[in-house]
């Protein structure tokens, strides 16, 4: 009999995957300098400053690499040769967007 995972653990580990990712993406810098600065930009064109948009986009793109980084581990329980190679083709293209994603974000910003 296999068991599922309770609701709480997953609720759990949702809202501590959303605070890390938050944390990690600047979150207090947004909230402190970025309130200072005029709303009038998305994206404002310093490494030191950012916007609570710029913070909202940054998470969305670490949460791709997460999905990718998933669809990577389960490439190795696959069945068939055919559902891993997709699996790990679509891993690795969801990482490569989300790498080119965050470069172009930073890009923007220098």
């Amino acid at each position: 009999m296999r068991y599922g995972t309770p609701k709480f653990v997953l609720i759990v580990t949702v809202a501590y995957l959303i605070v890390l990712f938050a944390l990690a993406s600047g979150l207090f810098n947004a909230i402190i300098e970025g309130g200072r600065q005029s709303a009038r930009s998305f994206i404002l064109p310093s490494r030191s400053v950012q916007t609570i948009g710029e913070t909202i986009v940054t998470i969305m793109i670490l949460f791709m690499g997460m999905v990718g980084a998933f669809l990577l581990y389960r490439s190795g329980n696959a069945i068939t040769p055919k559902t891993q190679q997709g699996l790990l083709a679509a891993g690795f293209a969801v990482i490569m967007i989300s790498l080119m994603l965050g470069f172009r974000l930073i890009d923007f910003k220098v």
